[in-house]
């Protein structure tokens, strides 16, 4: 202990410059004695008066080594400061994230929510019907001149169609989402069922021909509707008027998928309508005589041509050609 104080005076000594010779130090002391010069250092002037009293001397320079440097000080504020910008910066980054991917992810849910539509429009003259398979499994065979409009995938309660012209819908049945075919002012609903919709823009009604299970066809604007089941069919105005439901169906309402055809006392009138639809040309009458004229008559699957010609002579009529249908005359 007495050999250290020696050691600890010689430096001491040697420090405030009573002594030109510097003490040597074993390995073990090296660190301390090093810490001990640059205390002193650190202290400059402060110390340049101090008388060589070692006790003294000791004493003040224990103070300043053992005194909390104020460069630590200065450090760990730094360190504060750079740690709150940081939380701060994370922060508002989280915040820009989360306002980000909420917006995403609504605007995702938005997009969601309004179904990409598709639209099948028939030609005037097509070779057979064209027939859409839909997203649900339900079958629609479409007539000439049809236009059938259908989300890509069916969401919310129901499975909604708009549609226009004539098409024959085989409908996949569920409870829990009703299928819906929509035109304007006139909703038929499925309530388990195949049928066959009439509603050509040019018609003044529409005629819903149902062959298994039930409809309920809707006037929207009245508020109106009906109950049709199988082997009925229901006629309702475009324009409003009382729903008529009759308990049979549509002569030659599948004539246009079957080319079956039968007529029993009806109007030249109406057959003539019925062929225009079936073989989509267009047949004329000159003399307005002609078309209160009662005709009856079978076809199974006769070419347009044939049929027409056999009109002709069952009721001695002229009946002329044309580029887009045929032309009948009184002889």
């Amino acid at each position: 202990m007495e050999e250290q104080k020696k050691i600890e005076d010689a430096w001491i000594a040697w420090l405030a410059g009573e002594s030109e010779i510097k003490p040597e130090v074993g390995t073990t002391d090296a660190q301390s004695f090093d810490d001990l010069e640059q205390t002193w250092d650190l202290a400059g002037a402060n110390h340049a008066w101090r008388n060589s009293n070692p006790d003294k001397a000791w004493s003040e320079i224990s103070k300043e080594i053992n005194a909390k440097p104020k460069v630590i000080n200065l450090k760990r504020f730094n360190f504060l400061r750079y740690a709150a910008i940081f939380v701060a910066l994370f922060a508002v980054g989280s915040i820009t994230y989360l306002l980000t991917f909420s917006h995403n992810t609504e605007t995702g849910q938005l997009a969601s929510v309004v179904p990409v539509m598709k639209t099948i429009q028939t030609t005037s003259n097509p070779a057979s019907p064209t027939t859409v398979i839909l997203p649900d499994g339900t079958s629609v065979k479409m007539n000439a001149n049809s236009t059938l409009k259908y989300p890509e995938q069916f969401t919310g309660s129901e499975r909604i169609v708009e549609f226009t012209g004539e098409a024959y819908f085989e409908v996949v049945h569920d409870v829990a989402h009703p299928f819906v075919v929509e035109m304007k002012n006139i909703r038929v609903e499925d309530i388990g069922t195949s049928f066959n919709i009439l509603a050509y823009p040019g018609k003044d009604q529409v005629v819903v021909n149902v062959t298994d299970g039930c409809v309920r066809l809707v006037d929207t604007n009245k508020k109106e509707s009906a109950i049709l089941s199988a082997g009925s069919n229901g006629k309702i105005r475009k324009e409003g008027g009382k729903i008529e439901v009759s308990n049979e169906l549509s002569p030659n309402f599948m004539a246009w998928i079957t080319k079956e055809l039968t007529f029993h006392h009806t109007p030249l009138s109406a057959v003539f309508d019925e062929l225009e639809n079936i073989y989509h040309v267009k047949i004329e009458i000159a003399d307005p005589r002609i078309a209160g004229i009662s005709y009856t008559a079978n076809f199974d699957k006769f070419e347009l041509e044939d049929i027409v010609n056999v009109i002709a002579r069952t009721h001695h009529l002229s009946v002329v050609k044309q580029a887009n249908g045929f032309v009948f005359a009184s002889k």
